[in-house]
C-alpha cells in the first residue's frame, strides 16, 4: 500500500506539471517544446529518485555494499529465555537486482545451550565481494540461571556463502578483542583494531595463522580503511616532540607511515574518496575539512551543520546526512569547492547509508523500523 501510495502521488505532482506547462505553452508558443522538455527531464528526475528499485523489508541494523553492488545486511532477532534478553542475527546477501539468500541463521549460528547472544556491529566485503568480515559483539551467559556474561568484541570471518573461514592454528572459533575488521587488497589477508582506545592495529592472514601487530609503538584515536589499496587513514598523538594530533596515512603492508597534516579538532570518523587522495572531517562541530594529497597544506572548508558524510563520485561533493549522532536526518549534496546544497530524495529521512562503490546508488535504512531502500543516484 506504502508503494502504490507513493507512486500515486507522483503521478499527481507528474499530471499538475505537465499541465502548467501545457497552460504556459498555449500562451507563449514560441517556448512550448523547450518549456515541456525542461519539465518532462525534471519530473524524471523526480521520479525516480522517489521510487526505490527494490525494497528489502525486514529490520537492518548494519549493513556493507560490495564492489559489485552486493549487500550483506545483519537482522536482529531477540527473545527472552528465562531472565535472559537474547539477540542472534541473521545475515542476508542482497543482489543488485533484488535477489535475496539468508547466509547466516542466528540460532544455528549460536547454538543454544549454553545461552548466548550476538550482535553484529559492522560487516565488511573483500575486494573481490567473495568474503566478509563481520565484527560483533557476543555475551556468553552463565548456565546457572543468573545474568552474568563474559565475551567481548570479536571477528568471524565468512565466505559469501556463509561458509565460516577458520583461522589456522586458533584454538577460538573467532579472533577475539576485534572490532572494525576489513579484507585487504589481496582477498586473504584481514586487518582490524584491537583496545578500547587508543586503537591497536592488527593484520592477520587465516590460512597461515601469523598474526602481526602494525606500527609497534604507536596508537591511534581514529582508524577509516582503503582496503582495496591497502591503506588507512588516521589520527594519532606522539609522532612529534609536541604531541600534537596528525592526519596520517598507514600502508598497511609495508607498515609505514606519514604524516599528512597536523589537526586541531577533528570530529567523528574520517571520510575518504574513492581514488583515496582526499580525506574529509568535521572540525569545529559544524565545518566540513577536506583535504588532498597531493597539496596536505592547503585545506579546503565548508560550513555545512553537523553529520555524516561520504564523497560523491566526482570528489567535488559529499554528501551528508544531516544530524547529530545515531539519528536520523535527510541526505544533501555538498559542493566543497562551491558551498552549495542540494538535497535528495525529496528530503526523506534516513536512519543510515552507503553510496555503492561505483557512485551510481545509494542503500539507505528508513528510520524506526530499518528497511533497507535501494535507490539510483541523481
Amino acid at each position: 500500500m506504502k508503494s502504490l501510495t507513493c507512486e500515486t502521488a507522483a503521478a499527481g505532482r507528474k499530471t499538475a506539471q505537465r499541465s502548467a506547462c501545457e497552460t504556459r505553452a498555449r500562451r507563449f508558443p514560441g517556448l512550448a517544446l523547450g518549456a515541456l522538455a525542461i519539465a518532462s527531464f525534471l519530473v524524471a528526475i523526480a521520479f525516480a529518485q522517489e521510487k526505490p528499485r527494490w525494497i528489502f523489508e525486514e529490520d537492518v541494523q548494519a549493513f556493507a555494499v560490495a564492489q559489485d553492488n552486493k549487500i550483506v545486511c545483519a537482522v536482529p532477532h531477540v527473545k527472552r529465555v528465562k531472565k535472559i534478553i537474547i539477540e542472534r542475527d541473521d545475515v542476508w546477501v542482497l543482489e543488485p537486482n533484488g535477489g535475496r539468500k539468508r547466509i547466516i541463521e542466528g540460532n544455528k549460528f549460536m547454538p543454544s545451550p549454553p545461552p548466548s547472544t550476538y550482535v553484529v556491529d559492522t560487516l565488511a566485503w573483500s575486494p573481490n565481494a567473495h568474503r566478509i568480515a563481520m565484527s560483533m559483539n557476543i555475551q556468553n551467559f552463565s548456565t546457572d540461571d543468573s545474568s552474568e556474561a563474559n565475551g567481548g568484541k570479536q571477528v568471524a570471518l565468512l565466505e559469501e556463502d556463509g561458509g565460516e573461514i577458520k583461522v589456522a592454528g586458533s584454538k577460538t572459533r573467532f579472533i577475539e578483542d576485534a572490532w572494525d575488521a576489513t579484507w585487504l587488497a589481496d582477498n586473504a589477508t584481514v586487518v582490524y583494531l584491537t583496545g578500547v582506545g587508543p586503537y591497536k592495529i592488527m593484520r592477520l592472514s587465516p590460512s597461515t595463522g601469523k598474526s602481526t601487530a602494525l606500527f609497534e609503538g604507536h596508537t591511534f584515536d581514529s582508524v577509516t580503511w582503503d582496503a582495496k589499496s591497502n591503506q588507512a587513514f588516521a589520527v594519532g598523538r606522539g609522532l612529534s616532540v609536541f604531541g600534537r594530533s596528525a592526519l596520517l596515512q598507514l600502508d598497511l603492508v609495508n607498515e609505514t607511515l606519514r604524516e599528512i597534516a597536523r589537526v586541531e579538532d577533528i570530529r567523528g570518523k574520517l571520510a575518504v574518496s574513492r581514488s583515496g587522495k582526499r580525506i574529509g572531517y568535521f572540525e569545529n562541530g559544524d565545518t566540513i575539512a577536506v583535504v588532498d594529497l597531493s597539496d596536505p597544506q592547503k585545506v579546503i572548508r565548508v560550513r555545512a551543520g553537523i553529520g555524516r558524510f561520504e564523497f560523491g563520485r566526482d570528489e567535488q561533493h559529499v554528501l551528508l546526512k544531516r544530524g547529530e549522532g545515531d539519528k536520523s536526518g535527510d541526505l544533501v549534496w555538498v559542493g566543497i569547492l562551491d558551498g552549495t546544497f542540494r538535497p535528495i530524495l525529496h528530503d526523506l529521512l534516513v536512519h543510515a547509508f552507503e553510496i555503492s562503490p561505483d557512485g551510481e546508488s545509494i542503500a539507505i535504512t528508513d528510520p524506526g523500523k530499518r528497511i533497507l531502500k535501494w535507490y539510483s543516484l541523481p
